[in-house]
C-alpha cells in the first residue's frame, strides 16, 4: 500500500506541473434534484432503519485533460454529491469523491495507474475515509471491443468503528462492446475480492458480476440517452469459531448476497443542459436477519455542465 501511495504522490506531483500546460481542457457540471428512498441505509455500518423518506441531491464536480505527449495523458477530477432528507436528516449523507488517471498509450493498448479517494460524512460528521490504487491494461481486440484489466488495493478508516477498519485486494476484468458508431455500449464485467480487517468477523472474500447497456438516441432534434445496468455481488465473511474456555458459539455469519438494478434517462434541453432521471431496486440477502432487507431509490434532477 505504501509503494502505491509512493506511486500515486509522484504521479500527482507531475500532474500538477502538468496544470501549466497550455493543452489542458477543464469541464464542470452542477446538478440539483429530488430523491425518495423507501429504506434509508448506512451500509457499511450496517446502519438500516426500517423507513422511507424523500429529500434533496446536490451536487458538483470538476475534471481536467492534461496531455503532456501525445501519448500521456493525465485526467484528475473532484466530485461532490450532498442528499439531504426532510424527516430523517441524521441519514444526510455529503460524499466528497477525488481521483487521478494516469494513462500511457501505446498502439492499441492503455497502461496506467489510478488513485481513488473518498470521504463520506453523516450528519455532517466523517464516518469513512477510503483511499484505493490501482494498475489496469486496456487494450482494443478490435475497433468495437475494448478489454480493461485491473489489480488494485484499498484502505478503509472508520471514524467511529475502528474494528471495522480494513485493507483490500481485488482483481477486475470489464469488457466494452460498442456498435452504432459508438451510440450503444454493452459492458461486462466480473470481478475478485479480498478484505482483511482489524476485527475478524469482517474480513471476507468475494465475487461480483456487473452488466450495463446504455444508447444514445435523438428524438425530435433532442439527444437522449438511456440504460439500464445489473450487479450481483457475493460475499462470504470469515467463520468465527467457536470458544474454547467458554464453550459459547462464535458469532453468526455475515454472509451476504447483493442484487442491483439500475436504469436511467438523460434528456439533453440544451447542449449544457439536461434532465436526469433514475431508479435503483436492490435486494440484499444475508445470514444475519438484521441486516436482510429491499430498497427501491428514485430521482429526477437537473444537471448543467460547462
Amino acid at each position: 500500500m505504501r509503494t502505491f501511495n509512493a506511486l500515486i504522490a509522484l504521479s500527482t506531483l507531475t500532474a500538477s506541473i502538468q496544470l501549466l500546460a497550455a493543452n489542458a481542457t477543464f469541464n464542470a457540471n452542477a446538478e440539483v434534484g429530488l430523491t425518495t428512498n423507501s429504506d434509508l441505509t448506512i451500509k457499511d455500518l450496517d446502519v438500516i432503519s426500517s423507513q422511507s423518506d424523500t429529500g434533496t441531491r446536490l451536487a458538483s464536480g470538476l475534471n481536467a485533460e492534461l496531455n503532456a505527449t501525445d501519448n500521456l495523458k493525465f485526467t484528475p477530477s473532484y466530485q461532490y454529491q450532498q442528499t439531504n432528507y426532510h424527516e430523517l436528516d441524521q441519514y444526510d449523507l455529503a460524499l466528497h469523491q477525488y481521483s487521478l488517471d494516469t494513462k500511457y498509450t501505446l498502439s492499441n493498448t492503455d497502461f496506467g495507474i489510478r488513485y481513488d479517494g473518498a470521504s463520506a460524512k453523516v450528519e455532517q460528521q466523517t464516518f469513512l475515509t477510503l483511499n484505493q490504487a490501482s494498475l489496469y491494461i486496456g487494450h482494443y481486440l478490435n475497433p468495437t471491443t475494448y478489454l480493461r484489466t485491473a489489480i488494485r488495493t484499498a484502505d478503509k478508516q472508520f471514524a467511529t468503528q475502528s474494528i471495522r477498519d480494513a485493507d483490500g485486494l481485488g482483481l477486475d476484468a470489464n469488457l466494452y462492446y460498442f456498435v452504432n458508431q459508438g451510440a450503444t455500449m454493452l459492458m461486462l464485467g466480473a470481478s475478485l475480492d479480498k478484505e482483511d480487517a482489524a476485527a475478524e468477523q469482517f474480513n471476507f472474500q468475494g465475487w461480483s458480476f456487473n452488466t450495463r447497456l446504455s444508447h444514445s438516441f435523438n428524438v425530435f432534434k433532442l439527444k437522449n440517452k438511456a440504460g439500464i445496468g445489473w450487479r450481483y455481488q457475493d460475499k462470504d465473511y470469515q467463520e468465527l469459531a467457536q470458544q474454547p474456555l467458554t464453550d459459547t458459539e462464535g458469532e453468526a455469519s455475515r454472509d451476504e448476497k447483493r442484487s442491483v438494478i439500475q436504469a436511467f434517462w438523460q434528456l439533453a434541453l440544451f447542449d449544457s443542459l439536461s434532465v436526469i432521471t433514475e431508479a435503483e431496486f436492490g435486494d440484499y440477502q444475508s445470514k444475519l436477519a438484521a441486516n436482510t432487507y429491499t430498497q427501491s431509490i428514485a430521482s429526477v434532477s437537473l444537471k448543467a455542465t460547462f
